[in-house]
C-alpha cells in the first residue's frame, strides 16, 4: 500500500514528464540510427555486387586475352618448320629421316609443353586424323605418350581442345590437337582468386545475384571466335558477401557499438528506476516476512517448551507411580511387622522383614534404571567384534528355559564388525531387545537376529513374528516410563541411551509379514574415530 502510494507520488512529481520525454527522444534517435545502419548495409551490398560484377568482367577479358595469346602460340607452333612438314617426314620411307624427324617433333612439343603449364597435352595427327606423335603430363612433368590406342576422354568442364592445321591451309598435311587445362588457364588470368572461378561451356547472359546464404555469384561471357572450335564460355564466380563488404561492415560495426552503448545506458537508467520501485515493494514484503518468521519462531519455541514440560511431567509421574507401589507395600508390611513384634511372633516378623527388603530393592532398582537412562554408560570403550557380543547374547537367551518355545536365529557375515564400545552395555542393549521380542512370541515363535555392514556402519536387526507395535505407540516407544505391557517402561529408553552413547541410531517399525523389527546402526571403528575428531573440532570452534 505504502509503496504504491509512493510510486504514484513519484510519477506525478516535478521533472518526471521531462525525463520521460527525454527518454522517448533518445529512443527515437537510436531507432533512426539502427535504421541507418540497416539501410547502409543494404546499399553496401548493392555496391559490392556491382564491384563484384565489374571485377568478374575484367577477369573474363583477361581470360580472353590469355586465350588469344595461346591461340597465337599454337598457330606459330603449327607453322614452325619441325611441325609444318611433320606429316610428310613421319611418313617418309627413309628410316633415318623418319627417326630424326620424329625426334625433332617430339623435342619441339616437349619444350613447348614445359613453357606453357596450362597446356595439358599436344597430339600431332596425320591427314587421316590418326595420332602420330603425342606428348602430355605425368605428375605435372612433360612426357611422351604412346600413340597406339590413344583415346583419352576428358571432362569438358576441366579441359578444352583446339585443332590447328599443319603447314599451309591448302595442303592437307595433318593437324595439331591441343588440350588446355581450364583451371590452369584461370590461374593465369586471375592468379590470386582462381579457385573462386568456374567455367561452364556454352554462352550465358551476363548476370549477378545474391542469396540469403551470404553467398554472391556473378557470371559473364567469354568469347573467342578464332579458336577451332570457337570459344563460347560462361565464367562464374562465387564469393562470400561478408568478405566483399568487410570494410563497410567495420565502419558500421563501430557505429553499431556506439548505438548499443547508448541503448545500454538507456536500459540501465530504466532498470534503475524499476529497481528503485521494486526495492520499496521488496522492503515492505521483507518486513512482513520477518514479522511472520518471528511469530513462527515464537510459536515453535512455545511448542518445544510445552513438549519438554510434558516429557518432564510424564517422567515425574512415571517415577512417582513406580516408586509409590513398593512404598505402599512396604508401609503395609511395616504395619504387619509392628503387630508381629508386639505379639512376639518372631518367625512371622522375619518373613515380613524380608518383604520390606524386597520393596526397598525394587525401589532401588527403579532408581538405578532412571540413572541408567540419564547416563546410559560411562564405562571405558575399546574396539570389539560386534558379532561376538551378538553370539554371546543369543546363546544366553537360548539357554533361558522361559523362552524354550521361541526359536532364536543368528546370521552374521564372515568378516568381523569392529566397533568402538563397551561390551557390557552393548550386551545389555541386545539382551533387552531379545527379551522384549521373545516375550511377544506365541508358541513356536521365531526371532531373527542379523548383522551386516553398510558403508561405514554396522547394522544389527532384531525381528520377531509377534503382534507388532501399535500405530499410536510407535512415536513414543523410546520415551521413558512408556509401556503397553504394564512394565516400568524404561527398557527401551535405556536401549536408546546406550545407542546414543555409542553415537548410533536405533529405529523400530512393523514388518509387512507381521511382527516388529528393531534396527541398530553403530559406526565402525574407522567411522567412529572420524566422528570423534569432528566432535572435538566442533567443540574447539
Amino acid at each position: 500500500m505504502n509503496s504504491s502510494r509512493r510510486f504514484r507520488q513519484w510519477l506525478h512529481g516535478p521533472g518526471v514528464g521531462l525525463l520521460i520525454l527525454l527518454f522517448t527522444a533518445l529512443l527515437v534517435v537510436n531507432a533512426v540510427a539502427v535504421w541507418g545502419i540497416i539501410a547502409s548495409g543494404r546499399e553496401a551490398k548493392v555496391t559490392a555486387l556491382q564491384d563484384f560484377r565489374l571485377e568478374a568482367m575484367a577477369h573474363a577479358r583477361s581470360l580472353e586475352a590469355v586465350l588469344a595469346s595461346r591461340r597465337g602460340d599454337f598457330i606459330f607452333l603449327s607453322q614452325s618448320p619441325p611441325l609444318a612438314g611433320a606429316a610428310a617426314v613421319l611418313a617418309s620411307k627413309d628410316p633415318m629421316a623418319r627417326r630424326w624427324g620424329r625426334l625433332d617433333v617430339q623435342g619441339t612439343l616437349l619444350l613447348f609443353l614445359g613453357a606453357h603449364p596450362e597446356v595439358e597435352s599436344i597430339i600431332v595427327r596425320d591427314a587421316a586424323r590418326q595420332p602420330v606423335v603425342a606428348v602430355g603430363r605425368r605428375d605435372g612433368a612433360p612426357v611422351l605418350l604412346p600413340v597406339q590406342g590413344l583415346a583419352v576422354s576428358r571432362d569438358r568442364s576441366q579441359f578444352f581442345s583446339g585443332f590447328w592445321p599443319l603447314g599451309s591451309s591448302n595442303q592437307n598435311s595433318g593437324a595439331l590437337e591441343t588440350v588446355l587445362s581450364i583451371p590452369n588457364l584461370l590461374k593465369v588470368a586471375a592468379p590470386e582468386i582462381a579457385s573462386n572461378y568456374s567455367v561452364q561451356q556454352g554462352a550465358v547472359t551476363d548476370s549477378a545475384s545474391s542469396s540469403d546464404s551470404d553467398l554472391m555469384s556473378v557470371s559473364t561471357s567469354v568469347h573467342d571466335a578464332a579458336w577451332n572450335p570457337p570459344v563460347a564460355w560462361s565464367l562464374v564466380r562465387h564469393e562470400n558477401e561478408s568478405r566483399l563488404i568487410q570494410s563497410v561492415s567495420l565502419l558500421a560495426g563501430r557505429y553499431r557499438t556506439t548505438v548499443l552503448l547508448n541503448l545500454v545506458v538507456m536500459s540501465l537508467t530504466l532498470v534503475v528506476v524499476v529497481v528503485a520501485m521494486g526495492q520499496v515493494r521488496r522492503r515492505v514484503a521483507l518486513e512482513a516476512e520477518r514479522q511472520h518468521q518471528a511469530l513462527l519462531r515464537e510459536l515453535e519455541k512455545k511448542l518445544m517448551e510445552s513438549e519438554r514440560l510434558a516429557g518432564v511431567g510424564r517422567l515425574a509421574a512415571g517415577i512417582a507411580h513406580e516408586i509409590n507401589n513398593p512404598l505402599e507395600g512396604m508401609s503395609n508390611y511395616l504395619t504387619l511387622l509392628e503387630d508381629d513384634l508386639t505379639g512376639g511372633a518372631t518367625a512371622d516378623s522375619l518373613h515380613t522383614l524380608r518383604k520390606v527388603r524386597q520393596g526397598l530393592d525394587r525401589a532401588a532398582g527403579i532408581i538405578r534404571q532412571v540413572l541408567a537412562y540419564s547416563d546410559p554408560g560411562t564405562a571405558p570403550q575399546a574396539p570389539l567384534n560386534l558379532n561376538a557380543v551378538l553370539e554371546e547374547t543369543v546363546e544366553f537367551v537360548r539357554s533361558n528355559p522361559t523362552f524354550r518355545h521361541v526359536t532364536v536365529s543368528l546370521q552374521t557375515p564372515d568378516h568381523q564388525l569392529r566397533v568402538l564400545g563397551n561390551r557390557v552395555t552393548l550386551a545389555q542393549l541386545f539382551l533387552n531387545l531379545l527379551v522384549n521380542a521373545c516375550q511377544q512370541q506365541p508358541e513356536n515363535g521365531q526371532v531373527e537376529v542379523t548383522s551386516r555392514s553398510e558403508g561405514a556402519w554396522a547394522v544389527v536387526g532384531v525381528a520377531d513374528r509377534g503382534p507388532g507395535i501399535a500405530a499410536h505407540a510407535l512415536p513414543h516407544i523410546f520415551e521413558p516410563f512408556y509401556s503397553t505391557r504394564g512394565s516400568t517402561g524404561l527398557g527401551l529408553s535405556v536401549c536408546h541411551g546406550i545407542v546414543s552413547q555409542h553415537r548410533g541410531v536405533i529405529t523400530a517399525e512393523n514388518r509387512l509379514e507381521g511382527g516388529a523389527a528393531f534396527r541398530v546402526k553403530l559406526p565402525l571403528t574407522t567411522a567412529w574415530v572420524v566422528l570423534q575428531d569432528l566432535t572435538a573440532l566442533s567443540e574447539r570452534v
